[in-house]
């Protein structure tokens, strides 16, 4: 089925590409005219403190620019590309706590692929930016992470939509050697045989919106055996009131390639309402006592409910865990403001929890300014020892 499903992929990607050899050359400069260019022009100032006399305190100013051009479209068929720009301004990091996060002066070409639309399918081939809930790079640090390979989504169906994607490299957000992640070195998180994934989310009840995906990992060096294959369900339902109340419930599983390790799930629910202006929420997941479970591929791809504010996304994926979530949230005009509180409990460990605020300001359709602060106790995964983790961005979007 594996194979099947890489091969479907490559073969619908590849057709698009043969196509465009019966583009008319004198149409191509308008599709260049016609292109858009979009943007990001930011500076980033991020620090930690830790509770350890062994890893020093840390902090790092980085700013830069996102650069993206797309052209038009020529009979449904257009090219796209972006690169991420960063400079690092300063830094303080005697225990490289930012080398694989922050640290990263260069260029990289994020994305650099051919798209061909039509009727409401979209076909990608190529570097390029991606997100579904188990499967997506993440963009919370400076240089957003990125895929390389085949995409294809269709909105056909009524209140539907279908992804299926092969990918076959991945760009991490530093190379740990000052410089942006980029394609070459070893894609260990979509494994050296890619990752495939199919996701579909339907809204066609009434305010009840339903997700699944599945998703495979192959192993990511020759007979390492820590492949794993990845479904996951959840459903929101939302209720018709003024204080517009809403349930969900999720479900994840991991089946693991190695026979040594079991398999295992975990299942949320969450709950919620807007009291007064404030968005408040509830949520509990519970992993069971067989094997963890995994989250997705990507530092994007972290569904369930319970992860931390902004330090601590895999301490509810442990094994014979419990965790819980409170969240607030309140918008003022061009004023937001947001707090959340995590905790989980494993069997046989003490307590871990953090507690975080968000605060953004979005002076126009441009600009904006957020901070993000955090406190951890005690870790399960999260880093060692980490206390306070503080962020500020400042973004200028054209």
């Amino acid at each position: 089925m594996k194979k099947t499903l890489r091969v479907s992929l490559i073969a619908a990607c590849a057709l698009a590409s043969v196509q465009t050899y019966s583009l008319a050359a004198d149409n191509i400069s308008q599709a260049f005219a016609e292109g858009k260019v979009k943007g990001q022009v930011k500076s980033y100032y991020f620090s930690k403190s830790y509770d350890s006399t062994t890893k020093k305190d840390g902090s790092i100013l980085v700013s830069g620019m996102q650069l993206g051009y797309k052209t038009g479209s020529l009979h449904g068929f257009s090219l796209g590309a972006t690169s991420q720009f960063a400079t690092v301004n300063s830094i303080d990091d005697d225990s490289s706590v930012y080398s694989g996060t922050m640290d990263n002066s260069g260029t990289v070409t994020s994305e650099m692929y051919l798209q061909y639309d039509i009727d409401k399918t979209t076909a990608k081939a190529g570097r390029q930016f991606f997100w579904t809930p188990v499967v997506g790079g993440s963009g919370s640090r400076f240089i957003r992470q990125s895929f390389s390979g085949y995409t294809l989504t269709n909105a056909s169906f009524e209140n539907t939509k279908i992804v299926a994607a092969y990918l076959t490299r991945f760009a991490e957000r530093t190379d740990k050697n000052g410089g942006p992640g980029d394609f070459t070195a070893e894609s260990s998180r979509v494994g050296i045989d890619g990752t495939m994934t199919a996701y579909v989310k339907n809204s066609s009840v009434e305010n009840l919106t339903l997700q699944a995906q599945y998703a495979s990992k192959s192993e990511s060096t020759q007979n390492a055996k820590d492949g794993h294959d990845i479904l996951y369900v959840d459903g929101t339902y939302k209720f018709k009131n003024d204080m517009k109340p809403f349930i969900a419930a999720q479900y994840l599983s991991t089946d693991y390639e190695a026979s040594n390790s079991e398999s295992s799930s975990a299942m949320g629910l969450k709950v919620g309402a807007t009291i007064s202006g404030v968005n408040a929420y509830v949520a509990y997941t519970s992993v069971d006592k067989d094997n963890n479970v995994k989250q997705g591929i990507g530092s994007g791809s972290i569904p369930l409910y319970t992860n931390g504010h902004q330090v601590d996304a895999w301490s509810a994926t442990l094994a014979d865990t419990t965790a819980y979530k409170i969240g607030l949230g309140y918008k003022m005009d061009t004023l937001s403001l947001g707090f959340a509180h995590s905790s989980y409990d494993k069997e046989g460990k003490d307590k871990v929890s953090e507690t975080g605020v968000t605060v953004a300001n979005k002076f126009s359709k441009q600009l904006m300014l957020q901070l993000q602060y955090a406190t951890v106790k005690n870790q399960y995964v999260a880093e060692a020892d980490i206390e306070k983790d503080l962020r500020t961005r400042l973004i200028y979007s054209f």
